[in-house]
């Protein structure tokens, strides 16, 4: 796992945090759906599920919205700029989330532990990389933890706390799980998938 604070200027950040307040976001009733698997990853402590938005700007699946995709693309480039490696030909998915303020929300719980991507046929994490950029100042803390996906329980590995400019570049077999801010009006985030 990288964490890399500051990641763009703050003029950048700015810009980042503006365009995606100007994109349409779409109400989702929770952040993970595995309702075909049956009672998978259902009962599990501290988890306390809550709806919220998203815009998936870009998936290889489901094609693009190149106009809203093209204000993002300097997040990668500064990416590849931080890390000496190439990120901007391999991407999988790009998806924006907007998480409302959620009054009373308990600080140690999150919403569904899940990864980003998933073989289908192998049952187990797609190879490759996410990267979370954090677009606004908020609390709603990220969780990592320590145990595979799939697990009955988990324990936490690490939190990331959101801050504008803030990313966290971490290999998409780590599980985590978002928690909505109590006090923030709202968590911004943009989720970059990368194929291995």
């Amino acid at each position: 796992m990288l964490v890399i604070e500051n990641h763009l200027t703050k003029e950048m950040a700015d810009f980042v945090e503006d365009s995606l307040l100007g994109l349409p976001f779409y109400f989702q009733t929770a952040t993970s759906d595995f309702s075909e698997l049956g009672d998978f990853q259902k009962n599990i402590p501290n988890v306390i599920e809550t709806p919220y938005f998203v815009n998936l700007l870009g998936c290889q699946n489901h094609g693009t919205s190149a106009n809203d995709v093209r204000y993002f693309i300097p997040i990668i480039k500064k990416l590849e700029e931080n890390t000496g490696r190439p990120f901007l030909s391999r991407i999988q998915r790009i998806k924006a989330n907007l998480y409302p303020r959620r009054q009373g929300y308990p600080d140690d719980c999150y919403q569904i532990p899940h990864v980003d991507m998933w073989d289908h046929e192998k049952g187990v994490p797609d190879a490759g990389e996410t990267f979370l950029y954090y677009a606004n100042d908020s609390d709603g803390d990220t969780f990592f933890f320590n145990e595979s996906f799939g697990s009955p329980k988990y324990s936490v590995l690490r939190r990331s706390t959101p801050k504008k400019g803030k990313g966290v570049l971490f290999d998409n077999g780590l599980v985590h799980a978002s928690s909505p801010p109590r006090i923030s009006e709202c968590r911004m985030t943009l989720n970059f998938v990368f194929t291995k």
